[in-house]
């Protein structure tokens, strides 16, 4: 058990470690001679929290999906594993190499294809004041 806590805490670490600056210090870049900036700094604070918000949830969520992927990919790969050992002498090492095949195979299943995943939350910041009617200059969701 304490190996797949130690597990998720390094996959959180090394997603952590790939973000170039904190969300609440993320600015958007826009023309500010065309900007009320009083008006900016107050919608930026608002789009900050909805992003925070829904990191914070999509982290949960992560967390108890990999958790159960490892739990049953560990169970499959067990039963494979004891199955393919049953003929000889090597089904204890077989039901232990399948399960820990079994639960690395399934720590890869993640939704990939979610904004907040390629992009991460700074997309969220962007669309979120794009949708208030502020041009942004940068890449979405790039800085």
């Amino acid at each position: 058990m304490r190996s797949k806590k130690a597990f998720v805490v390094f996959i959180s670490l090394a997603m952590v470690g790939c973000a170039m600056q904190p969300l609440s210090e993320y600015r958007p870049v826009v023309d500010a001679k065309r900007t009320d900036m009083s008006e900016f700094e107050s919608n930026l604070a608002d789009c900050r929290a909805i992003a925070i918000e829904l990191q914070e949830e999509y982290e949960k969520r992560q967390a108890n999906e990999m958790m159960t992927n490892l739990i049953v990919g560990a169970l499959v790969g067990g039963v494979i594993g004891s199955i393919a050992g049953d003929s000889g002498n090597y089904q204890g090492r077989y039901t232990r190499a399948g399960a820990v095949a079994g639960a690395l195979a399934s720590a890869s299943d993640n939704a990939y294809s979610e904004d907040i995943v390629r992009f991460g939350p700074r997309r969220v910041v962007d669309r979120c004041m794009s949708d208030r009617g502020y041009r942004i200059l940068n890449d979405i969701g790039r800085g």
